[in-house]
């Protein structure tokens, strides 16, 4: 077995540039095949992102007028890359597969269905509540009347939307490197404030418009997803010989 992963981590540069070439081809079929299963349901979609709009009394416009063909488009292209997440994340992490150790891949297995099931909660976290808030907060700022084209309004929407889909896989990915030993909960706990500060950082870029709201939105949920991720750092920390050593002695002191 040891032999035969060595092999596959000795693969020629052709036969890697192969397989990536695979990866990226099947990646692009699923997301156009999700793209044409999610344009059935295109006006749907359109009608649940533009709720909040909606029930200020507001309407979107179109300026051009193939406008409301390709915000059609739009939203069933995103809403395609959600539904083909699935073979996309698997596509990726076969890609890397070949690379690690028996005893290693098993981990795929599970980071595989935790990575989608993060991402989609994410997205409906967003969708339910810090969307319909940022939404309504912006629309209504000010005097002014609002006269929002609908490509203007879904490109917010998605962009605002889908980040927290990356967002919430922060639990997972501090997981990891707590388990690879390269950062402990105490490190995450001494380090608050400048994760704060990265989170702000990470929001400004992420979010579609450069006000402070927006970017409080995001980054609220990434604290505290930060401060959930200290908890399981804490729980699935290995740990040190000293503090398993009085571990097991309180054990045998127990009757």
């Amino acid at each position: 077995m040891m032999e035969s992963t060595q092999e596959e981590k000795t693969m020629p540069l052709t036969e890697h540039l192969e397989e990536l070439r695979t990866v990226l081809i099947w990646s692009l079929v699923a997301a156009i095949a999700g793209t044409f299963v999610a344009y059935n349901w295109n006006q749907e979609l359109i009608a649940l992102l533009t709720k909040p709009m909606g029930d200020l009394g507001i309407k979107p416009v179109i300026v051009r007028p193939a406008e409301g063909f390709f915000a059609s488009v739009k939203v069933s292209f995103f809403a395609g890359l959600i539904l083909a997440s699935p073979v996309i994340l698997w596509k990726v992490l076969s890609f890397v597969m070949p690379a690690l150790y028996p005893d290693e891949r098993k981990w795929v297995y599970i980071i595989l269905p935790i990575s989608v099931f993060l991402l989609i909660t994410g997205v409906v976290f967003a969708f339910y509540t810090v969307y319909p808030i940022g939404v309504t907060f912006l629309i209504t700022f000010g005097d002014f009347t609002p006269m929002i084209s609908i490509s203007e309004y879904l490109s917010f929407a998605l962009w605002f939307i889908l980040p927290f889909g990356l967002v919430f896989q922060m639990p997972l990915v501090i997981m990891f490197l707590v388990r690879l030993g390269i950062v402990d909960y105490r490190f995450l706990a001494k380090y608050r404030r400048y994760a704060i500060l990265a989170m702000f950082i990470i929001a400004a870029v992420f979010t579609p418009t450069p006000d402070v709201i927006s970017q409080t939105l995001m980054a609220g949920p990434m604290y505290l997803l930060y401060e959930i991720s200290i908890w399981i750092a804490r729980w699935i920390s290995p740990k040190k010989p000293a503090e398993a050593a009085e571990e097991n002695a309180l054990t045998r002191d127990v009757p």
